[in-house]
């Protein structure tokens, strides 16, 4: 995931830039809004934190050229202003997301995580890793090639994708992924759980199902 920081106080992008770099993410930062739209022109980014007061262009400038050029790339605002009317402003601007500052980045990467999770859903398209599921033709599509899932397979990697970092136990996926009232006595879940496992892993040496002993499953990506 490459992320874009524009940020003028050299200290707050630099701590931005560290702590994304240790979630894994990749990060490049602009420190003013004229080479932020210079290299937003050039450049594909999955989402743009933006700072509102930057020198010559302001972040609300920019997040308007950005959408003027019909570039939907999620926005998140950072600014010290904290007033209704300044949310409303940075909303209706085009941005997706607003964080007042001072901010603490486990609040930041969560905005973060959650606006790249329903971005890549608006796109019908769920991105993880160097993979992605399509939610209209219901295939895996790799590096190599796309894989048609069955039904089952499909709505437990979706599911899996819209619930990532979360402990999931058996009896949740019997409700939530085959819509059943009760817990079936068969071994339905843990079959699909290991067919879906092994896709995965032919083509990626992460394990993104890990199963939690006596509590269910936990879905990694990152």
């Amino acid at each position: 995931m490459r992320i874009l920081i524009v940020e003028d106080e050299k200290k707050i992008a630099d701590s931005l830039r560290k702590n994304f770099n240790d979630e894994g993410f990749d990060t490049k930062v602009c420190f003013d809004g004229s080479d932020a739209l210079e290299v937003i022109s050039k450049e594909k980014f999955d989402l743009i934190l933006l700072d509102w007061r930057l020198p010559e262009i302001t972040g609300v400038e920019v997040c308007k050229r950005i959408r003027n050029a019909n570039n939907r790339t999620p926005v998140i605002l950072l600014t010290a202003l904290s007033n209704i009317s300044n949310k409303v402003e940075a909303l209706n601007c085009g941005a997706d997301d607003y964080i007042t500052k001072p901010f603490s980045f486990e609040e930041v990467l969560a905005r973060v995580n959650a606006l790249i999770r329903r971005y890549k859903f608006s796109q019908n398209m769920i991105e993880f890793e160097k993979m992605s599921l399509n939610l209209i033709t219901h295939t895996l599509e790799t590096e190599t090639g796309s894989i048609k899932l069955p039904e089952m397979e499909f709505e437990l990697l979706k599911y899996f994708l819209e619930n990532q970092d979360r402990i999931v136990s058996r009896e949740v996926l019997c409700e939530d992924v085959w819509k059943l009232k009760y817990t079936p006595t068969t071994n339905v879940v843990e079959v699909t759980v290991k067919n879906l496992r092994k896709k995965l892993e032919e083509y990626s040496s992460n394990k993104f199902i890990k199963s939690v002993y006596g509590e269910g499953y936990l879905f990694i990506s990152n």
